[in-house]
Order: structure tokens, then sequence, then C-alpha cells
């Protein structure tokens, strides 16, 4: 089972090796060429308000990190927030799941301590199985299967992906050549073309270059309805899981004894 240890800014400005392990975290699961200048660039290019670090552990071991920051702007004259966040998870422990659980809390919490401002998730998406993990816990988010984005989301998209100096290199609305390529293993990839899952097919068909540093720009709103629809999604699945284990010891005494 993992667990996270949690950091926020005030542990990252006192203890200099927690950005040290989460560079090396970074360059093993992400992009093996990343310089530290990109990576202090990445985190720090635009001024975050809020920054938190979470390693996740399987035991002692550290397998893997999510990250979660805050950066104010101002879109059209009002103040909104943008949320970005970046996920790694080493080879040996991803076994098909993405301990996820822990960024949608974090995001959670920040809206409930900013309930009446605008804040979105935004980032550029490059797998599309994490993708799909988005559109099956959130009720709203850009782009998405059969929902036409509005053309505030499309400006608002253009906008954040100017203010990283991409926009001569967008394909489309959403679509854009991103700094660097995601890294993918050979059993990353035949999960992905392999998959039935209707939202990665989906990503497939506006993306198909994921494998040659295209990127998905993901819009989510971080609004009371999302938060509800994700919190209630998690509910349920808990409680299956919980219903599942109960379950099977009874089923187990019952099943018939053969020779």
């Amino acid at each position: 089972m993992f667990k996270l240890k949690n950091f926020d800014l005030s542990d990252i400005n006192t203890i200099d090796s927690i950005m040290d392990v989460l560079y090396d975290l970074f360059r093993k699961t992400l992009n093996e060429s990343l310089t530290q200048r990109e990576f202090r660039q990445y985190f720090f290019g635009k001024h975050p308000e809020k920054l938190e670090i979470s390693f996740i552990h399987k035991g002692a071991e550290v397998a893997g990190f999510c990250t979660s920051a805050a950066y104010p702007r101002k879109l059209q004259g009002r103040k909104v927030v943008i949320l970005r966040s970046a996920f790694g998870l080493l080879d040996r422990f991803k076994k098909g799941k993405f301990p996820l659980h822990g960024l949608f809390y974090k995001y959670m919490r920040y809206k409930l301590s900013h309930p009446f401002t605008p804040v979105y998730v935004a980032g550029f998406m490059a797998n599309p199985l994490m993708y799909a993990m988005i559109c099956k816990y959130t009720h709203s988010c850009y782009p998405r299967r059969g929902k036409p984005a509005p053309d505030k989301m499309k400006l608002f998209a253009k906008d954040l992906i100017s203010s990283m100096n991409l926009e001569r290199k967008m394909v489309n609305d959403f679509v854009v050549k991103i700094h660097f390529q995601v890294r993918f293993n050979e059993k990353d990839v035949e999960r992905i073309e392999a998959s039935t899952d209707k939202d990665v097919q989906y990503f497939l068909e506006i993306n198909p270059g994921y494998r040659d540093q295209m990127g998905v720009m993901v819009l989510v709103p971080v609004s009371f309805s999302n938060i509800a629809y994700t919190f209630v999604r998690y509910m349920f699945r808990s409680w299956r899981k919980a219903f599942r284990k109960k379950r099977q010891p009874a089923v187990q005494r019952m099943a018939p004894v053969t020779e």
C-alpha cells in the first residue's frame, strides 16, 4: 500500500535535500535529460503562492512523487489561481495503478480555503492513462470526449500556452509540442495501445504524437460540483473494495469441497 510523506514551502526552504531527492525522481520517472536549471525553472519560473511535495512510499522505499503548486494570475482582469501538478512513479512500482488520491485531496483543500477565487488545475498531459483517470474522477474537464470546450476555455488554454512561449508550437486548441518527451517504457506503451477505455482512445485520437513530445493542455475547474463528484467517486470505490474483501472469505467458506 502506498503512503505519502508531505512537505510544504517551509520545509523546502529549510531542508535542501528535498529538492535534490525530487530532482532525482523527476529525471528517473519523467525526463532523464532534465537539467537542474530546467527543473528549477519548472517550479519557480513563475512565483508559486503555495508548493507542496509528496514523496510516495511503498514500505521503506521511495516509489515516486507528486507535487502541487498554486500560481495566481489574471484572466481578463480577474484573479484566478492555476494549480499545476507533476507525478512520477518508478517502473517497478506501477503495476497498473496510480496513487493519485493525494493530489485530489490537495486540490480540494486549496479550493475550500479559497471558496470565492476561481481555481483551475492546468497542465500538459502526455500520458493517456493519466488523462483517462482524470476523466473518470471529475465531472468536467477540457478537452473531453463528447463535450465540446466552450470558447472561454479555449482562450484560457491559449493564454496559458502563450505564457510559456509555446504558442507557435500549437497543433490545435489544446495540443502542443511540449518542452520534453515524457518517458514511457515498453509495458506502458503496450497498455496504452491495447486499451479499450474510451477516454484513452479519445486522447490518442486528438494526440497521436504522445510519444513524440506532444502533450495536451488539460484544464480542470476546481469547482464545488467537481469536488463533490470526485469525493463521491472515491467513496464509492473505497466501499466497493471493502465490500469485495468482506465478501470473498464468505464465498470461499461456501465453496463445495471436491476430491
